[in-house]
C-alpha cells in the first residue's frame, strides 16, 4: 500500500482501487493501493471521510502497517472498484495540530526540565501527557505553557528525516526507539526529534494556543491536562464569560473573586459548624426527653441527617439509643450502646437482629450506623421492639 499521507499530510482526496473486502456482521474492513487515511496509531485517532459513496467510520492499522478502512457491514464495495478517497478534514487537522502540540509540550517538557513522557492521548476535548515524576510542580506547569506559546508564535517548522535506526540512536532522542530497520523522525526545528510515525501540522503556528487545564496523579505518574488550538480558544472564552457572570453576581472585579469567594467559603464554614453545634444540641435534648432509663428509641422523619444523633450520643453515660429515619424506600438506621449497655456484643446479638430489615453497616464501640433495605412500617416495628427488648434484659 502507498501511503500518501507520509508524501503530502495535507492532501484530502485520492483516487484508489479497492484490493482487499472483508466482511463481518458489524463492519466491512476495506484496504485499497494507495491512500491519505492515517490509521489510529500512537495515541492519534484514525481518520474518517469517504470511499466513494461509502463512509468511512474509522481506519485501523493492520499487522502489516496498511491502513484499514472501517466501513459499515451494509456497504456494497467491491474488490477492484476504483473510487476517491476523501479525508474528514476538519477532524484530521484537529488531530494533526494537537498530536504537534504533544511534540511541542514533551519536548520542552524534556528540554527545559529534564522530565520524559511515558503516555499520551488525544481526545476530543483533551491532550493528556503522562510523565515520569509522581509530580510536576505548578512554577514548572507555568514556565511549560508560557514556552510553548512562544514557540507557538514563533512558528518552528515541522520537518521530516528518513535514517538508519542507528543514525537515529545517535541522536540521542528524548525516546527511545520502538521499531526495527528505517526510521522516521519528526523534528521540529529548534524544539525536539522523537521518532513518530504520525502526521503533524506544518508549523508549530498553527497550533494556535495551548494552555494546561489541570494534572493529577495516576499510576504513579503526573498526568497533564492541556487544551490546544480551537479547544483552547473556546474554553477561555467560555471562562472569560463565566468570570464576567460571577463578578458581576458578587458585586467584585475579576481580580478579587478569589478573595471573594475564599472569604464567602470560610463563612460558610463557621455557619456549619454553628449549625452542627445547634442540631447536635436538639438531638440531644430530644434524647434526653425521648429515654426511659436510658433506652431511647427515636423514629425521625424522611431526610433527616442521623449523623447528629451519633454526635449527640457522645453527651451521654448510660445510653441504648436506636434512630431510624427513611429515606428513597430504605432506612438509614444509627445504634448506639453507651456504659451499662456496652456489655452487649453487637456483633453477637444486636447483627442478627439487623437481618429483619435487611440492613447493613458497621462501626466500633459505642456507634455503629448504616441502612436497611427495607422501609416497611410492621417490619421496623418488629425490629424496634426485638431491639427494645435486648437492650431492656
Amino acid at each position: 500500500m502507498e501511503k500518501v499521507y507520509y508524501q503530502d499530510t495535507y492532501l484530502r482526496t485520492l483516487a484508489c482501487r479497492v484490493t482487499q473486502v472483508l466482511r463481518t456482521d458489524k463492519e466491512t474492513l476495506v484496504r485499497t493501493d494507495r491512500t491519505v487515511f492515517y490509521p489510529e496509531s500512537g495515541g492519534q485517532p484514525g481518520d474518517r471521510g469517504k470511499l466513494g459513496p461509502y463512509d468511512v467510520l474509522d481506519t485501523r492499522k493492520a499487522d502489516d502497517g496498511d491502513s484499514v478502512l472501517v466501513l459499515s457491514p451494509s456497504c456494497h464495495v467491491k474488490e477492484g472498484e476504483e473510487l476517491e478517497l476523501s479525508v474528514d478534514w476538519e477532524h484530521r487537522h484537529f488531530y494533526m495540530v494537537m498530536h504537534t502540540a504533544q511534540h511541542l509540550l514533551s519536548g520542552l517538557l524534556f528540554n527545559l526540565f529534564a522530565i520524559g513522557t511515558v503516555a499520551v492521548h488525544q481526545g476530543e476535548e483533551y491532550l493528556t501527557i503522562e510523565v515520569d515524576r509522581g509530580s510536576v510542580e505548578s512554577s514548572v506547569i507555568e514556565k511549560l505553557v508560557i514556552e510553548a506559546n512562544r514557540r507557538i508564535r514563533e512558528n518552528h517548522r515541522v520537518v521530516y528525516h528518513e535514517m538508519s535506526h542507528s543514525d537515529a540512536e545517535a541522536l540521542g532522542l528524548r525516546r527511545s526507539i520502538k521499531v526495527e530497520g528505517d526510521v522516521r523522525i519528526v523534528e521540529i526545528e529548534g524544539v525536539d526529534r522523537v521518532a513518530c510515525g504520525g502526521v503533524h501540522a506544518a508549523s508549530t503556528g498553527e497550533i494556535g494556543l495551548v494552555y494546561c487545564t489541570g494534572h493529577e496523579q495516576i499510576r504513579g505518574h503526573a498526568r497533564l491536562y492541556f487544551k490546544c488550538a480551537e479547544t483552547a480558544l473556546k474554553a477561555l472564552l467560555e471562562s472569560g464569560k463565566t468570570i464576567r457572570r460571577l463578578s458581576a453576581s458578587l458585586t467584585c472585579g475579576a481580580d478579587e473573586l478569589e478573595a471573594k469567594v475564599s472569604s464567602m467559603a470560610a463563612e460558610l464554614s463557621e455557619t456549619r459548624s454553628r449549625l452542627s453545634s445547634a442540631l447536635r444540641a436538639l438531638c440531644r435534648q430530644e434524647i434526653l426527653g425521648s429515654s426511659t432509663d436510658g433506652i431511647c428509641i427515636i423514629e425521625s422523619p424522611e431526610g433527616t441527617d442521623l449523623q447528629n444523633y451519633a454526635q449527640a450520643v457522645q453527651d451521654f453515660g448510660d445510653l441504648a439509643l436506636l434512630a431510624t429515619a427513611c429515606e428513597n424506600g430504605r432506612t438509614k438506621w444509627v445504634i448506639a450502646l453507651k456504659g451499662r449497655f456496652e456489655k452487649i456484643d453487637f456483633n453477637k446479638e444486636v447483627r442478627p437482629l439487623l437481618s429483619m430489615i435487611n440492613a447493613r453497616g458497621g462501626g466500633r464501640t459505642p456507634v455503629f450506623q448504616g441502612v436497611a433495605e427495607c422501609a416497611d412500617v410492621q417490619s421496623l416495628g418488629h425490629f424496634t421492639e426485638a431491639f427494645r427488648s435486648l437492650v431492656s434484659r
